[in-house]
Formats: C-alpha cells, structure tokens, sequence
C-alpha cells in the first residue's frame, strides 16, 4: 500500500474487557448500559458443562432479568434465528448476550437485526445492507477462534439453499467484549484445535489479502506470533491459563484484522463446504489453509517469510522464495501436531466432479476471492478441491 495515494478505514466499536476472571463484572456492564433484561443465546453444551450455569448465578447476584435460549446451532441458522427473535419480544428484553463459540455470538447479531428488520433476513445479505441498528450486543466468547466478539459480520445459514450468507453492517459491532481465558479451560482438545486453526487463518489471509493495510497488517503478524508460539500448548492443556490468555488475545486481534483486511479463497471455499456438507468451519480452514498458501507465495515472498518467522521457522540465509515456502510447511506442521485431519476423504466428505464445480462455483460468486492475493478463477478454486481431496 502506497501511503501517499492510497486510503484506508479501520475502526473498532466494542469495548473490550479482558483478563481472567471478568465475567464477574457482566452485571455491572449491564447496569452501566441501563438494559433491564437481557436474553442469552448459547448452546446445549455450555448449557450442561455448568458454564452457563456460572454466568446465571453472576446474573442473579446482581439482581438482572434475564431469559436464555439454549439451542444454538454449531452453524446458525435463519430458522433459529426467528425463533430466538420470538422470545425476545415475548420476553421484553432489552439486549442480548452472545454466549459461546462464533455460533452463539452470530445467532445474537442476527436476532438484532431481525429484532430491528422485519421481514425475510437474506434481504441484507452483503454490505451495508441493514437499514435499522437492533438491541445491543454482548458477546462472551468461549472459543478462541472466530474474532466475532469484535467484527461487524454474521454469517447465518439458509437451510433451504444450503448456503452460508454474510451480512456485515456497522450496526453488529458488539458494544461490549468480556474476554476472560478461564472461560476457555473446558473446551474440548479437538475444538480447540480447529477453532485455533481458524483465527490463524484469519490473521495469515487479511495480513496477505490485497486488501491488507498497516493496521491490519501489524495485528494480523502479531496474531500469527501469538498463535505460532501459544497454539500447542494451548491444545495439549486447556487448563493452562497463560496458554489460554495469549489465544484469546490472539483470536481478537485476528477478528479485529480480518473485518477489515479481509478474508479470501480460504473462507470463500470453505463457507460452502459447511452449508453443503456440515464441515465444521474451522475443520475446513485447516484443510485449506496450507493449500491457499501454496497457491498465493508468488504475490509476496517477503510476507511470506514473516509468516515463517512468525510460526517459529528458520529462514536464516534462505533466498525470499524459500523461506515463504517454509511458511507452507509451517502451517502443515501444525496441522499434523494438533491431529487435524488434511483431506476431506479422511472427514468422510467425498465429493464428485460435479459437486467441486458446485462448490468452487459458490466459493467465486461470494465475492470473498476478490480479496485473494492472487486472481483466481473458478478453475483455480476447482484444482484446489481436488487437492484436498
């Protein structure tokens, strides 16, 4: 980016509370903001692990009504989110808590808007397409992955098309982030890994897109350094709060970077590949991760290398290309330490010549690869499906 000719936005709404132990001020903060009940969306999971539990009994010690919904969907729909729009008006609340992975704190966005927008949601598909700001949101993540605690985007599914859509809108900024580690000690080792997978896709695609600008650029490295250093650690002992810390941390920087720098052919693969076949999104980031690397080194070999630095590879006298290449090799390495599978034959997820052309055809018509480094075509989508196969 040329500073003397080109411009750029960037700008974060949320305020942020981070360290461990502060979900104990969550009554406070809605005290603060005057909202007289809230409704929390989660899912069966926190709902039995005593965690949301743990968030009703801070609720009730500082005298707050609230109502839960407890049937988040791992990839929200428009169905639920209806529904959840139902109990928030039969129920009078005021605002709402995102309470959980990127599922729950999406399902909250979309319930705002919804709350705010009537009629059919696909209508504000895209940009800057919500005309009317809904009830403020609260998101309590309990992942360290998706970022969307400090994004303007929801991604929700249409059940009927089998389609993930985005919509992204200046009135989804959360207006509080509690981003506390000990919320993350009890999360699964395999969640762990791919959601960690995700927020470092995140960083190594908006600090490469061709959208990137040196805002997102130095919160994109510092999120990959982060990752590179605390990720496995972090996967083989939850309990490790230092280890959960620095996710967390690394996850939000990632989320504040990406809204802004954007994603590309990684996330334009791999939404499709969730609304089609049920892939966890950030299962499919990690497959796709090392392959759109590989496809893109030639647009920057110097990022690329810091990639590799980042991840902790030695690039020492290495010419530029073959150190970016270590940064491939990097992210492969950590795939195979966190046991992530690297095909879709091994997740049982088979696809025919026709169901890759659907799929790639999808992934070009988002619009998300227009962020890619690299031009890509359909073509080029369809090679990469098969690569991954």
């Amino acid at each position: 980016m040329n500073l003397l000719t080109d411009s750029f936005e960037f700008g974060l709404h949320t305020q942020i509370y981070f360290g461990v132990g502060r979900l104990q001020e969550l009554s406070d903060i809605i005290k603060k903001n005057d909202y007289k009940k809230v409704l929390i969306c989660t899912d069966k999971g926190l709902a039995t692990s005593g965690a949301l539990k743990r968030l009703e009994t801070i609720l009730e010690s500082g005298e707050i009504k609230y109502e839960v919904f407890d049937e988040v969907e791992p990839d929200p729909t428009l169905r639920v989110v209806k529904k959840v729009e139902k109990i928030f008006h039969d129920s009078q609340c005021e605002a709402i808590i995102g309470f959980g992975g990127g599922s729950s704190i999406d399902t909250a966005k979309g319930v705002s808007i919804a709350v705010a927008n009537p009629g059919d949601l696909s209508q504000f598909e895209g940009k800057n397409q919500v005309p009317n700001k809904g009830p403020d949101i609260i998101a309590i993540p309990t992942t360290a992955g998706t970022g969307s605690e400090v994004t303007h985007a929801t991604v929700l599914k249409d059940e009927e098309r089998k389609y993930k859509m985005g919509i992204l809108s200046q009135h989804l900024h959360p207006k509080a982030a509690i981003l506390d580690p000990e919320l993350l000690t009890t999360l699964p080792r395999g969640l762990a890994a791919i959601t960690g997978m995700d927020a470092l896709s995140h960083a190594i695609e908006s600090y490469t897109s061709n959208q990137a600008q040196p805002i997102t650029e130095a919160l994109g490295l510092h999120a990959i350094d982060l990752i590179g250093k605390w990720l496995r650690p972090f996967v083989a002992d939850r309990t490790n709060v230092e280890a959960a810390s620095h996710m967390m941390m690394a996850s939000t920087i990632a989320g504040a970077a990406f809204i802004w720098g954007r994603v590309a052919a990684v996330h334009a693969l791999s939404h499709p590949l969730g609304g089609r076949y049920k892939v966890a999104h950030g299962l499919a980031n990690s497959i796709l991760l090392p392959v759109v690397m590989e496809y893109n080194l030639s647009t920057n070999f110097g990022k690329f290398k810091r990639i590799a630095d980042q991840l902790g590879e030695n690039t020492h006298g290495l010419s530029e290309r073959d150190a970016a290449e270590k940064s491939v090799k990097a992210v492969e390495d950590l795939v195979k330490d966190l046991d992530i599978p690297k095909t879709l034959t091994a997740i049982n997820v088979e696809l025919s010549d026709e169901e890759i052309q659907v799929v790639a055809q999808e992934a070009f018509d988002s619009g998300m690869t227009s962020a890619n480094p690299k031009n890509t075509t359909v073509q080029d989508l369809i090679t990469m499906l098969n690569t991954i196969k």
